[in-house]
């Protein structure tokens, strides 16, 4: 079984990685570790934006890395992957697409009211568009 592990860099990301860590050890499951580091449309002359890019991916990339650390010290095998782009959804079923995973694990955003209709959210869309499992943890 090979099983996709989307965390964001909040601190309920832990629970998801605990969850994902137990799952995949009962099931003797092999890990992939994803995050996606936010990117930023063109904003024009306000900010650099490539500079502020760049350090959103080098943190992406370090969250990532302590992620596979913790998951590697629970005897898993695992590997990292971080993207970067402004729909972190789409590069996650894009990845389950692509490297034909059996299951993604991921959290709940928890939006309320109005703003979960009009933004929508990343576990629901991953939910609708997925061509393997979805856990979602909440």
């Amino acid at each position: 079984m090979r099983i996709l592990v989307a965390l964001d860099q909040s601190p309920f990301a832990a629970t998801v990685l605990e969850k994902a860590i137990t799952l995949a050890g009962k099931e003797g499951a092999a890990v992939t570790i994803m995050t996606v580091a936010e990117d930023f449309l063109d904003i024009g002359d306000y900010t650099d934006v490539v500079s502020v890019s760049e350090k959103l991916f080098a943190a992406a990339r370090v969250a990532a890395e302590d992620y596979a650390a913790k998951a590697k010290a629970a005897g898993l095998d695992v590997e990292v992957v971080v993207e970067q782009g402004v729909a972190p959804a789409d590069l996650i079923l894009n990845q389950a697409e692509s490297k034909r995973f059996d299951m993604i694990v991921m959290g709940h955003q928890g939006k309320k009211g109005l703003s979960r209709y009009l933004i929508g959210s990343v576990a629901s869309r991953v939910v609708a568009h997925a061509p393997c499992s979805v856990l979602v943890i909440r």
